[in-house]
C-alpha cells in the first residue's frame, strides 16, 4: 500500500539521572510507502561496506564515521525524515522527576469520579496505577516518547501533506520491543500515550496550510457533532475540531523486534548517532550535525528541530551543544515547500 506512513521509533540511553552532561534521546524516522525500498537499499549498501551482510543487524560501532557520514546522505535523498526528542540526563533531578511524575498521577486519578461508566473508571484507575508503577528513568523516557510522537503528527501532517498527501491515509507505528514479550513499560506506554496525546490535541489543534490536500487524513478528524461532550461538560472547553488520536494509534501501533524491521534498524542507527552526536563524540561533530540536521524538518518560531526537555529546569542547550543544535537547524529541511513560501499561502 503506497497510500501510507511508516514511523519507526527506537531510543539511546538509559534515561537514568546522571551528576554531569548525559543526553538522552528518542528518535521517530518518518518516511512514505514509496520510500521504503530506497531506504533498505541505503541500510543494505553500509551493511555491505562495513563487511555485515545478509540480514544481520549493523550497529554505529561496526562502521566508520565516513560510512555513516554516506548512509545519512543516502537516507536523506530516499525521503526518509527524522523526529528526535533529546534530554540531558543531568537536568532530571531524581526528588523532581518524582513530584512530576505524582502530580501526573494525580491528574489522572482526578478523572476517575467524571467517568459515566464503572469500566471507565476502572481503566482511569488502572492507568494511574501504571503510570506511578513506572521507574523515575522510564517515567523520563515515557514523557520523551510522547512528545515525540505529538511532534511527529503535528509537524509530520503539515509536512507530508505538502509533499506526499497520500501517505495521509494510513499511519504505521513501529517501536523498537526490547524482549521477546512485552514489557511492563512498553504495555503502560500504550495505554498510557494515546490519552496524554488526545488530551493535548485539543489544547494544541493541529496547524493547518491552505491550499493542500487534507481529505486523506479525513479518518482521524472528529466529524461534526462527534467531539466528546465531556470535555465542554466537565471541563468548560469548548472545541470545534481535533484529530481522533485514538483512531490514528489504533491496529496500528506495535512493539516489533529489531531484527525483523529495517526501518527499526535504521531508528537505531540514528538515535545513536544523534546521542553520539550531542556527546561530541564524533571526530567532526560539526559536519555530521549537519548531516544529521539534513534529516530533519524546519520547526516554528526558530525552535530547534530537536525538542529538548528537562523535567527540572528549561532544556537550554549551551556551549557546544548549542552550536550543534543550530547547524542542525540550519540544515534542516524548509517545512513549506517553495510554492508555498513564494506566494506567502500559508
Amino acid at each position: 500500500m503506497l497510500r501510507r506512513v511508516n514511523i519507526y521509533i527506537d531510543e539511546s540511553g538509559s534515561f537514568v539521572s546522571a551528576p554531569r552532561a548525559s543526553w538522552n534521546v528518542v528518535v521517530g524516522v518518518a518516511a512514505s510507502e514509496s520510500s521504503r525500498r530506497a531506504i533498505e537499499r541505503s541500510l543494505q549498501t553500509v551493511r555491505s561496506a562495513a563487511g555485515t551482510h545478509g540480514t544481520n543487524e549493523i550497529k554505529l560501532n561496526e562502521m566508520s564515521e565516513t560510512q555513516y557520514f554516506a548512509f545519512l546522505n543516502r537516507i536523506a535523498k530516499a525521503g526518509a525524515v527524522l523526529f528526535a526528542t533529546a534530554t540531558d540526563a543531568s537536568l532530571n533531578i531524581p526528588e523532581v522527576v518524582l513530584e512530576h511524575q505524582r502530580i501526573q498521577v494525580a491528574k489522572v486519578r482526578a478523572n476517575i469520579p467524571r467517568m459515566k461508566y464503572e469500566g471507565g473508571r476502572r481503566g482511569i484507575a488502572m492507568l494511574a496505577d501504571q503510570l506511578e508503577a513506572l521507574s523515575p528513568q522510564l517515567y523520563v523516557q515515557l514523557i520523551c516518547q510522547v512528545n515525540l510522537l505529538h511532534d511527529i503528527i503535528a509537524r509530520g501532517i503539515t509536512y507530508f501533506v505538502q509533499r506526499v498527501p497520500s501517505t495521509l491515509r494510513e499511519f504505521r507505528w513501529r517501536i523498537d520491543q526490547k524482549n521477546a514479550s512485552k514489557t511492563k513499560y512498553e504495555e503502560a506506554f500504550e495505554k498510557i500515550a494515546p490519552p496524554l496525546l488526545q488530551s493535548r490535541s485539543f489544547r494544541e489543534p493541529l496547524v493547518r496550510v491552505r491550499g493542500f490536500d487534507y481529505s486523506y487524513f479525513s479518518a482521524y478528524e472528529f466529524a461534526d457533532g462527534k467531539l466528546p461532550d465531556y470535555l465542554a461538560t466537565e471541563y468548560g472547553m469548548q472545541i470545534e475540531d481535533g484529530i481522533n488520536v485514538q483512531a490514528l494509534f489504533r491496529g496500528n501501533l506495535k512493539f516489533q523486534d529489531s531484527r525483523s524491521s529495517v526501518g527499526i534498524q535504521v531508528a537505531d542507527l540514528l538515535a545513536s548517532g544523534l546521542r553520539r552526536c550531542l556527546r561530541d563524540q564524533f571526530q567532526d561533530n560539526e559536519s555530521m550535525a549537519a548531516a544529521l540536521g539534513q534529516l530533519m524538518v524546519q520547526n516554528a518560531h526558530n525552535k530547534p528541530p530537536i525538542d529538548l526537555i528537562s523535567l527540572s529546569q528549561p532544556a537550554l542547550a549551551s556551549g557546544k551543544v548549542a552550536r550543534l543544535v543550530r547547524i542542525m537547524a540550519r540544515s534542516s529541511r524548509a517545512m513549506l515547500t517553495r510554492k508555498r513560501v513564494a506566494n506567502g499561502d500559508t
